[in-house]
């Protein structure tokens, strides 16, 4: 009786571990805001000139990103060639083992900083 009590416990404390890994922020933030686009301006001849490069959009950072054990896959999918058999291997049998890893990894060790792009 006492072995189940000390499993039910061990479970418990695993599962609780577990999932207080990483935690979202309760609002969906950006890292970088998007700089305003360069208007176009008419010159004195009536031409347009292009006032430079249109502004980027802003990368957000999802869950995804978040967590190695949905874009390890993810990542093994782009970057596997054009067959999708292969593609697909990739992402299920490397792909998968290497996100639990780097998820237990990141639990275990903290989440890495965040990238500022």
């Amino acid at each position: 009786m006492r072995g189940y009590r000390l499993f039910a416990i061990g479970l418990i404390v695993g599962v609780y571990a577990m999932s207080s890994g990483c935690k979202s922020p309760s609002s969906s933030r950006t890292i970088v805001q998007p700089e305003p686009g360069a208007a176009s301006v008419a010159g004195s001849t009536g031409a347009i000139a292009d006032g430079g490069p249109a502004a980027t959009p802003a990368k957000t950072v999802s869950v995804v990103d978040r967590h190695p054990l949905f874009s390890k896959p993810r990542d093994y999918w782009e970057t596997s060639g054009d067959n999708k058999v292969v593609k697909a291997a990739a992402a299920t049998f490397v792909g998968v083992p290497v996100g639990i890893v780097g998820e237990v990894k990141q639990i275990i060790v903290g989440a890495p900083p965040e990238a500022h792009y």
